[in-house]
């Protein structure tokens, strides 16, 4: 793709608006802070994921908001006045505070940095909250910036330590592969976006069910894993297992729309199936496969015969 001829010679809308879609979605996906796109009006048309942890407003009820209605009568002039400035003056971009209104009728001091993009006529912001313990790097490194579930690095660095733990105690451990079934319909048919909310969902909906039992984690896309350090029979890891099936084919509602997926989960116990980590992920891979040759939405453990469901 020649970016300069897009920027200066296309004359296809289409092209152009889809070449800021993609940079922005790479933009709010990929920062590890709350991100914001804010139109001249003020509203908020576009935000990541992150908020909701912060403020306790969704994705999906704060797009769409405006942001005056969200800053402290008493911090009101001065922030909307260090916006403008952007605009009227060769500044390339801002930084103030100011007590953002969340959710229980609560403020919070938070820091912004505003840039305004003529391009795109509108702000973008990024905004930090300065009562949040700092993470460091190597925090960020194990952590999934979407969910804010620990991720793959995170796996590989904590199971040998896990399978150890389950030696000394004289316990079984198991691992748990889960791939959303029907993910990339969502992602294909309501944009990325979506596709993000319903992968934050998911996460949320996993960690529910598992609770103090075990730990998840983001392998990627739309895989997790869930690591169970002491599971004493095979019963106990496909009670959660079907827990998990049940909680995740229950629909969700995204951006007004009903959502219908499910997932396939492999399961690989320690030590009868492996007695290492790597293995054990590779059979619960593998058993997964299994489950989406058979139908999906379902679970099964590594060495279970399932038959390939016949196709009409």
């Amino acid at each position: 793709m020649d970016l300069n001829w897009l920027l200066n010679e296309c004359n296809d809308p289409y092209q152009l608006e889809r070449l800021f879609y993609v940079e922005r979605y790479a933009w709010l996906s990929l920062s590890p802070d709350m991100c914001a796109v804010i139109s001249l009006d003020g509203q908020f048309e576009d935000v990541n994921t992150h908020w909701e942890k912060t403020t306790g407003i969704s994705r999906e009820d704060l797009q769409g908001a405006y942001l005056m209605e969200h800053i402290h009568f008493d911090d009101r002039e001065r922030a909307l006045a260090d916006m403008q400035k952007l605009i009227t003056s060769d500044i390339g971009s801002t930084t103030f505070s100011f007590r953002f209104l969340c959710k229980d009728d609560k403020y919070k001091k938070l820091n912004w940095n505003v840039i305004f993009s003529p391009d795109h006529n509108a702000y973008f912001s990024t905004v930090h909250d300065p009562t949040k313990d700092e993470n460091s790097i190597t925090q960020l490194a194990y952590r999934d910036v979407l969910t804010g579930l620990p991720n793959r690095l995170a796996l590989e660095e904590a199971l040998p330590d896990v399978l150890t733990q389950a030696i000394d105690a004289d316990t079984r451990g198991a691992i748990l592969f889960i791939d959303l079934d029907g993910f990339k319909e969502v992602n294909d048919t309501l944009g990325h976006k979506a596709g993000d909310t319903l992968l934050v969902r998911a996460a949320a909906r996993m960690n529910y069910v598992v609770g103090q039992q075990g730990t998840t984690y983001r392998q990627g896309g739309d895989e997790f894993m869930v690591v169970l350090p002491k599971s004493p029979d095979r019963a106990f890891a496909a009670g959660i297992a079907g827990q998990l099936v049940e909680r995740l084919r229950s629909h969700y509602v995204i951006d007004g729309q009903r959502v219908n997926t499910g997932a396939s989960m492999g399961i690989a116990v320690f030590p009868t199936d492996a007695d290492n980590g790597t293995d054990l992920m590779e059979k619960a891979d593998q058993a997964m496969y299994q489950v989406k040759r058979g139908g999906k939405n379902n679970f099964a453990f590594f060495g279970d015969k399932i038959e390939p469901q016949k196709e009409d």
